[in-house]
């Protein structure tokens, strides 16, 4: 057994009823939480989000001083210098939320799901 990524992403996964031939990534909004997010879709559609091929997954964004609530610490998937539409973005932690999903990505491509079958929502 390999080890596991040192900071993989938590996450709630809805399993394909049949043969997992694509992967659905659904990212929560800030201060979120993967289980939030399938409760959220859940509550919404009366039934979880699943498919017969399609593997659902609810990464959790980790927790990261977020600067527009004065550095706590919020699941947050980058942090923002403020919010508005036309500030500069965070480029460094958007670069790590990226190295995240590319792990979460890579774990899928393991599992034999082709590039062109992950979604990212």
């Amino acid at each position: 057994l390999g080890m596991a990524a040192p900071a993989a992403l938590q996450r709630s996964v809805v399993s394909p009823a049949g043969r997992h031939t694509a992967s659905l990534i659904f990212l929560h909004g800030s201060g979120d939480t993967g289980q939030g997010a399938r409760a959220w879709i859940k509550q919404i559609l009366n039934q979880d989000m699943a498919f017969q091929h399609i593997k659902v997954i609810y990464p959790t964004a980790p927790a990261r001083p977020y600067t527009p609530m004065k550095g706590a610490f919020s699941n947050v998937w980058f942090d923002r210098y403020k919010i508005c539409n036309d500030c500069p973005e965070h480029i460094e932690s958007i670069d790590s939320m990226c190295r995240g999903l590319t792990e979460l990505i890579n774990d899928e491509v393991k599992n034999g799901i082709a590039k062109n079958r992950i979604l990212i929502g």
